[in-house]
């Protein structure tokens, strides 16, 4: 097994926690945007619907 080159220190620890939990708030931030750029385009949509009915 190969040795570490650095040591685990606190900071280290701290790091991999923070990363990990990150990934949930990076998910739900993604779907806040998606969710905001489908709601504003949605009246553009409707009027192009009704714009092309005859």
């Amino acid at each position: 097994m190969a040795k570490r080159k650095r040591p685990i220190t606190a900071g280290n620890v701290a790091f991999e926690i923070l990363f990990i939990l990150s990934y949930p708030f990076i998910a739900a931030f993604s779907l806040a945007i998606t969710i905001s750029v489908w709601l504003l385009s949605f009246p553009s949509r409707v009027l192009a619907f009704f714009g092309n009915r005859k």
